[in-house]
């Protein structure tokens, strides 16, 4: 659809940006500052462990935006196996077609569902961008850079196939998906590779274990388990939760009951559930390999 995923930000001028805006209202920006732990006191603040020799950093309300590795999400979800996981893989190549190059494919379907023996069977997803189209002048057509991902919706059984094997897939089906490409080792000018897993959890968004203690972002769980996480996932509540942090901070509402208002139920993602199972296969289930493709 011409209308739709047009729009590409750059991560490095938005960090730029939003860091000299943090930086002039009084924020100070600590890089290569491991965070060893964090202490709170209900009644007096919370404190961040960033070392020995590392003065302590005190706050009212810390805001955990460590994605879904985050060691508290991970400390506060100890032992609970994810519900489903998201893998993906892909790149960022210039060797494409310009003239084809033109608009975005979002949940593309190319094959029947493969079966990978005792790893189960896995229906790839396909998801396409052109890049670098509209900045210093380039118009649609005049740009060879695009960036493509599959990937595919799964259980968490610990028979899945690695992210290796993915990527290899990944290049071998690559060519079915872009015609202009024949072959990738020698047609594509690599940029740059992305392999990574997003784990979901039904039990989400999370609800805060400590006062003064907020999870946003994907360490809420507050990502849907069809559409990833990461910057898409926070940007739809942005407003939503930027307000309600003011307020609480506003009031001294740090409580871990009043921080729960914030992250709380999401209703749609029952409905997103429900789409991530139609889309994917339980190991050992057999199903015709061209029934995603139908739905």
């Amino acid at each position: 659809t011409p209308s739709v995923l047009t729009l590409g930000i750059s991560p490095a001028i938005l960090l730029e940006t939003v860091s000299k805006r943090f930086t002039s209202l009084g924020g100070v920006i600590m890089e290569h500052t491991p965070l060893k732990g964090v202490v709170v006191s209900e009644t007096n603040g919370a404190a961040l462990d960033l070392g020995a020799d590392v003065e302590p950093v005190t706050a009212r309300l810390v805001l955990d935006c460590m994605g879904n590795a985050s060691p508290v999400s991970r400390q506060q979800r100890y032992g609970m196996k994810p519900d489903g996981v998201c893998c993906v893989v892909g790149s960022c190549a210039g060797g494409f077609d310009k003239e084809t190059n033109l608009i975005g494919d979002i949940i593309y379907t190319n094959t029947e569902i493969q079966d990978k023996g005792e790893n189960g069977k896995l229906q790839y997803f396909w998801e396409a961008f052109p890049v670098e189209i509209g900045r210093n002048g380039k118009e649609p057509g005049t740009s060879d850079v695009k960036t493509t991902y599959m990937f595919t919706y799964l259980d968490a059984d610990e028979k899945r196939p690695s992210l290796e094997t993915l990527m290899e897939d990944y290049w071998d089906l690559l060519p079915i998906y872009q015609p202009s490409i024949k072959d990738p080792e020698t047609d594509l000018d690599v940029k740059r590779v992305l392999f990574a897993f997003f784990p979901t959890y039904r039990d989400s968004p999370l609800q805060p274990e400590w006062s003064r203690v907020l999870a946003v972002g994907d360490a809420s769980g507050i990502q849907s388990p069809l559409s990833f996480g990461g910057f898409g996932a926070l940007t739809r509540h942005l407003e939503r939760i930027s307000n309600a942090i003011v307020e609480a901070l506003e009031d001294d509402c740090l409580h871990k009951d009043d921080l729960a208002e914030i992250n709380a139920y999401t209703p749609n993602l029952s409905a997103a559930w429900m789409f991530q199972k139609a889309m994917s296969v339980r190991v050992g289930q057999n199903v015709d390999p061209k029934f995603v493709n139908r739905l």
